[in-house]
């Protein structure tokens, strides 16, 4: 972890601060060694100067509450569905002390299974109105808009 640190600060040193990666280190501690051996090594992430710290798999509110208490510095939070962690909104997780989530799962997740619900709509015949965007929404969704708009304004 400080080796990444290390090399992060001597690319930003050339290229001028923020140019450099972003140090996340992970502890995956929690479960194996217990809380406290977990929190220990987000500290030591800390005295290494990582950008952010990230404890893997709190399994209760209170755990995630306590690792942002005691652990300075932004914080990454990883919940997604049938994990340990428990999802709660980004409002939430920042009053806990939480810089950054992720929500991995939910959109794999909803896009495969609008994805079924849609093919057995082809399947029996039914429309699918219901389930899609406008083929204007979907067009600006994906930037073909503005495409269009950049193309015209370069058109011979």
């Amino acid at each position: 972890v400080k080796a990444a640190c290390d090399a992060r600060d001597e690319f930003e040193a050339l290229n001028g601060p923020g140019t450099g990666p972003l140090v996340m280190a992970r502890t995956d501690a929690l479960k194996p060694n217990g809380f406290e051996d977990a929190v220990k090594r987000c500290l030591a992430f800390r005295e290494a100067e990582v950008d952010i710290s990230f404890l893997e798999a709190p399994e209760t509110v209170d755990e995630m509450r306590e690792y942002c208490r005691r652990v300075p510095g932004p914080k990454f939070a990883n919940t997604l569905e049938f994990g340990a962690t428990r999802i709660l909104p980004p409002k939430e997780l920042k009053e806990m002390g939480y810089t950054l989530a992720a929500y991995p799962l939910t959109m794999l997740s909803a896009s495969i299974k609008a994805m079924q619900m849609s093919l057995e709509l082809i399947k029996s015949g039914r429309p699918t109105d219901e389930l899609i965007l406008s083929f204007a929404d979907t067009k600006d969704v994906v930037g073909f808009t503005g495409y269009a708009a950049e193309e015209d304004r370069y058109k011979v």
